[in-house]
């Protein structure tokens, strides 16, 4: 006898089939990271994108003037983006981002060997990475119409053709309170005409670290006032 197969039920087997095949790069598109602590906080910046952020107002920030950098952590919660990056790529590429990132900061800000009144807290989370496809990802540059399309994505802030990406979360921290002051996800590309940037995928993890580092230290002193050192 075969069995009985209700309407419903031939609809709903399809469905799910389609619910399992949603690639996890939508995931964030959705929802903010749903392990992070300030995920609840955070509101999304535009619908559909991967950008979510959460701030304290301005004149918060204003008493800051050193800053400890936590070792970058990889993200584990079941909303990971690694997309067969291996753990030990994953860590190493961490390391990476906390290298540059202290480097930078500490132009501007002193870091602290303990909190004290005047200290933020950063700690920044790698929630994915998209691999580069070595050689292929550079050919796409040299060619002069690659060239010309890759100059022309660098101007509209778009990834290149077959690079990969980097998606982080930024949680900034009172170093005493611990109260949160800023939080963002963000998916971050080298710049289109980058070149070194298409090699692997480290390379452009080193790109990304390096443009990341800059842009934090550049909006920490934006929103500290502080002057960068000389």
């Amino acid at each position: 006898m075969k069995p009985i197969r209700s309407p419903l039920l031939r609809l709903a087997i399809p469905m799910i089939v389609l619910a399992t095949a949603v690639p996890a790069s939508a995931q964030t598109r959705d929802n903010a990271p749903v392990s992070l602590r300030s995920s609840s906080k955070m509101t999304q910046d535009r619908p559909g994108s991967e950008s979510w952020t959460y701030a304290q107002p301005a004149t918060v920030f204003l008493k800051y003037r050193t800053v400890i950098i936590d070792p970058v952590l990889v993200y584990r919660g079941p909303d990971a983006q690694f997309e067969g990056v291996e753990q030990a790529d994953r860590q190493r590429f961490a390391d990476l981002m906390t290298n540059e990132l202290r480097s930078e900061i500490a132009k501007s800000f002193p870091a602290p060997a303990k909190p004290q009144a005047n200290t933020m807290r950063i700690k920044v989370t790698l929630l994915g990475a998209q691999k580069t496809r070595g050689g292929i990802a550079t050919a796409t540059r040299v060619t002069p119409l690659g060239f010309a399309t890759s100059a022309l994505k660098s101007v509209r802030g778009k990834q290149g053709s077959l690079t990969g990406s980097v998606l982080y979360a930024v949680e900034v921290y009172d170093g005493r309170t611990n109260d949160l002051l800023l939080a963002a996800v963000r998916r971050r590309t080298p710049d289109p005409l980058d070149v070194p940037a298409t090699l692997s995928t480290t390379n452009t993890i080193k790109s990304v670290a390096r443009d990341f580092a800059n842009a934090a230290r550049r909006r920490l002193e934006d929103l500290t006032q502080v002057r960068p050192a000389q």
